[in-house]
């Protein structure tokens, strides 16, 4: 028998429609692929009830078919179908100028010329002074803008340097076409709309389990219940394993690296408490002790130092990242003991950090992995 405690990471609510259905789904990959030798007692703790709960239903993401009122380009090309500079600049003028200027003197190394600085300031000042400028209505392309433009803003810099209309004409085909995609774009719309709230709970659950109040007090508490739970039906010899995906990784490292906690588990569980492998998935275990922001985080361990040791009580850590997963980093460079195993699963940036549980070659190759160890027969 292996018995496995897996713990969610963040934005888990029973009341997702598709909770239980994905826990079913879950549980058994891991038992007919990953375990598929050995008989298994999964436990899932929910602490998802003691995280964020958002009180104005997260009013606060901006929606795709509200209007508001515009300070940037993205309106002024969604307005003129993204075509032109010139059509843009019709609609927002002032927008444009900051695009442009942004453009211009975004990426620069070092501390940009001090000619070109003064000139992007007097086009500034310019487009405050003059909002709707009448010779927009007198040019008639991008090219001749720009060199209006750059006339317009060399007068109120009082410099004259060649070069400035190349400087504004670059700056146009930089931003020319992409503004409008960024917007507007079926992908960037879905990325937000889908990103945005998750990306909230995901702050939200965080700073939730960070601050010493009741709701981390009762997370732990979940947690610790069902490895106890585990620990007491473990017979001697019978592996304990425990999975924490995403913040549910931050969870376990948190606790099994407070000598106090295991202490405690030890004490409820009625013997010295092991873990024969710890496995981290789409992590910020190692983030977060970049940060020190562990209970059990000190000064004397740090990247001019040494890593920080390996729980003592965990013989095994991998952890699983996913290149394209953006909320999961490597955990070697900061912890003597973990082994860091890329996954991918040909996620894109948007689904990646879910896509995990999702690959059935992770659970194959990680049956493999466990016989390799001696964990699994």
């Amino acid at each position: 028998m292996v018995q496995v405690v897996f713990v969610h990471g963040v934005a888990n609510r029973k009341s997702d429609a598709d909770y239980d259905a994905n826990l079913a789904i879950r549980d058994r990959r891991f038992k007919e692929l990953a375990f598929s030798s050995a008989d298994v007692t999964m436990q899932n703790p929910y602490w998802g009830e003691f995280g964020a709960d958002p009180q104005w239903k997260l009013a606060s993401v901006p929606k795709f078919d509200s209007q508001y009122e515009a300070l940037g380009i993205g309106a002024a090309f969604a307005q003129g179908n993204g075509a032109e500079i010139l059509e843009a600049a019709r609609i927002d003028f002032a927008a444009v100028v900051g695009a442009l200027s942004v453009a211009a003197l975004s990426g620069q190394s070092g501390v940009p010329a001090q000619g070109m600085e003064l000139f992007w300031m007097g086009a500034a000042r310019y487009a405050s002074a003059q909002p709707r400028p009448a010779w927009l209505s007198s040019v008639s392309d991008d090219e001749q803008f720009c060199d209006r433009l750059r006339k317009e803003a060399e007068a109120g810099a009082l410099v004259q340097g060649l070069g400035f209309f190349d400087q504004v004409k670059a700056a146009a085909d930089k931003i020319k076409g992409s503004a409008s995609n960024l917007v507007n774009g079926p992908f960037a719309r879905a990325g937000r709309e889908k990103f945005t709230p998750e990306l909230a709970i995901f702050i939200g659950d965080v700073f939730r389990y960070l601050r010493a109040d009741n709701a981390r007090t009762k997370i732990r508490k979940t947690v610790c219940d069902a490895i106890i739970a585990a620990g007491k039906q473990r017979k001697s010899g019978e592996p304990l394993v425990l999975i924490g995906h995403s913040m549910g990784g931050v969870i376990l490292y948190d606790l099994l690296s407070s000598s106090e906690t295991v202490e405690g588990l030890s004490a409820d569980i009625g013997t010295a408490f092991e873990v024969d492998l710890l496995l981290t998935v789409g992590s910020q275990v190692a983030l977060f002790e970049e940060m020190k922001l562990y209970e059990a985080s000190t000064p004397e361990f740090s990247g001019q130092t040494r890593p920080v040791p390996r729980p003592s009580g965990v013989k095994n850590w991998w952890n699983a990242f996913d290149k394209m997963d953006v909320l999961s980093f490597v955990t070697s460079p900061v912890f003597e003991g973990s082994e860091d195993f890329s996954v991918d699963t040909i996620a894109g940036v948007r689904d990646a950090h879910s896509a995990y549980f999702a690959s059935t070659m992770f659970y194959a190759r990680l049956n493999a992995r466990l016989k390799n160890i001696g964990l699994l027969a």
